[in-house]
This record gives structure tokens, C-alpha cells and sequence, in this order.
């Protein structure tokens, strides 16, 4: 039976793609959401439907104290925060040696280090009551790199390994963290990807097709993000998070055709990896 409590949550990444799906989502369930985005006037037109459940915020993932005050200012609001999801994000498109600094950093600010300050500067009132969810969204990038994506798909995969850890360290104060890879999704992620300066023609065959400059992105992806957001809302409610959660027939697909190849490379070395031991 679906858990009908109501359930405040902090989602960052509010103004597009599958932060908007889950806050609209959840916010029609019935639940209050602490609404955030760098630019909180995109989000605004929650305020109108939904003024009673909302609490807007400005978030930017690269600063301690814009998280500080976005967390005390929902917790003042409400009273407490059940449900974090950290959606929030962006991606780089460059092939390894290409990638510049400054902007690799700015992304494992974005992608990793603000969700993590984030998750720890909920989990103390979570800890308290004993109960809280944290939901991570990462990428089908996490489980198989692209070419010309490798940062990026390091970004997400540095997230999945925080939150495995988090998921076992905190299972018996009743939190529950889970991983949401979604496949591709009908967003405007594509139209907001980084590109790099630093290009290397040597690395055209590989990588040219994936180049910032070459990409068009046609919407026409196969994610529904509204139905993202639903069945997002919907598993919340029913009380128990999968560890991980594929997003798109995409996602399952290449996740399946992954694991299937790793499994086939480890019966291939096993054999040597064994005469290790001792």
C-alpha cells in the first residue's frame, strides 16, 4: 500500500529536464518542496499553483554557503527535510588531454562535491528522526564512458560510489540513498553541454562526432522527464528505494550490454588474476 504521508523535499535543479518532472510531480502528490535552481526565477511558476507547498530557493552548488542557507531556510519553512534528491549538474564534452583544468574542477564542484556537501548538511536531522531518503542522479555515462565524455562520465560515476557508501553507512539509522541513471532524456542537458578550446586534431576520429560543435541536438530522445518525475514521486512514496534505479529502455539496454561484457572480460583474466595470491 502507497505511503500517503506527506514529504518535504529539497531538489536541486529545478528549472528543466527531471528536477522539474519530480518537483511538479510531487508537488501534485501533495508533498511541500523546497524548489531550488541558480536562477530561482525559472521556478517561480510554482509559487503560483502550488504557493502553500513551495518554498523557492536560489542554489549554487559551488558555493558552501548558498547550500548553508538554502538548507536552513527549508528547514525553517518547513520544519524538516524527508527527501534530497541532488539533480543538479552539467556535462563537458573533450577528449581526456583536450579537457581543461578550470573547467574539469568547476564540474566536480557541481556534479560531486556540492552534492555530497548537501547530502551531509541534511543528514544530521535525517540521522535525528531516524528516517530520510537521498536520491542521486547520475548518468548511463557512470556505467559505460563515451568517448569525448570521460570526465564528465567520471563525475557520475565518483557520485555512485559516494552514494553506495552512504546508502550501507547510514541503512541502519533507517536512510535510504538510491541512484537514478537516466538514459537519454528530452531535456535541455544537451543544449546546455561545455565544449573545450584546447582541441587536438589528432583526436578527431575518435572523438569529432561528439564535439560540441557537431552535436545537434533534435529533441527527440527517447525519456520522458515528466514521466521521470511520476514514477520518481511514486517509489518515494512506497517507501522502499531501489539501490539503483535505470531510467529509459536506453538505459536498461546499455547497462545490460555492459554488465554482460564486463563478466565476459573477467572470465578472460582470472585465470592470471588468481596467481596473485599468496
Amino acid at each position: 500500500m502507497v505511503n500517503q504521508i506527506m514529504k518535504t523535499w529539497l531538489i536541486t535543479g529545478c528549472s528543466s529536464g527531471i528536477g522539474r518532472g519530480i518537483a511538479a510531480a510531487a508537488l501534485r502528490s501533495g508533498d511541500q518542496v523546497i524548489a531550488t535552481a541558480r536562477k530561482p526565477k525559472s521556478i517561480e511558476s510554482f509559487l503560483v499553483d502550488y504557493p502553500d507547498q513551495t518554498l523557492v530557493l536560489g542554489l549554487d552548488l559551488t558555493r558552501e554557503d548558498s547550500m548553508k542557507a538554502a538548507v536552513e531556510m527549508g528547514l525553517k519553512h518547513f520544519g524538516g527535510i524527508d527527501v534530497l534528491v541532488n539533480n543538479a549538474g552539467f556535462g563537458y564534452r573533450a577528449a581526456i588531454e583536450e579537457s581543461e583544468d578550470a573547467a574539469v574542477r568547476e564540474m566536480f564542484e557541481t556534479n560531486v562535491f556540492g552534492p555530497g556537501k548537501l547530502m551531509n548538511l541534511v543528514l544530521p536531522q535525517m540521522r535525528a528522526r531516524k528516517s530520510g531518503m537521498i536520491i542521486n542522479v547520475s548518468s548511463i555515462g557512470a556505467v559505460r564512458a563515451p568517448v569525448g565524455n570521460g570526465y564528465y562520465s567520471a563525475s557520475k560515476a565518483a557520485l555512485e560510489l559516494i552514494s553506495e557508501a552512504a546508502d550501507k553507512e547510514s541503512a541502519h539509522l533507517g536512510i535510504q540513498v538510491m541512484i537514478v541513471e537516466p538514459g537519454a532524456f528530452r531535456t535541455n542537458f544537451y543544449d546546455s553541454l561545455r565544449g573545450t578550446e584546447k582541441k587536438i586534431d589528432d583526436y578527431d576520429p575518435a572523438v569529432d562526432k561528439m564535439r560540441l560543435e557537431n552535436m545537434v541536438n533534435h529533441h527527440d530522445q527517447p525519456g520522458d522527464p515528466e514521466k521521470a518525475g511520476k514514477l520518481i514521486v511514486k517509489i518515494v512514496h512506497e517507501g522502499s528505494l531501489p539501490k539503483r534505479l535505470p531510467l529509459g529502455s536506453d538505459a536498461v539496454k546499455i547497462i545490460h550490454t555492459e554488465l554482460e561484457r564486463r563478466l565476459d572480460e573477467l572470465e578472460i583474466v582470472k585465470g592470471f588474476s588468481v596467481q596473485t595470491d599468496y
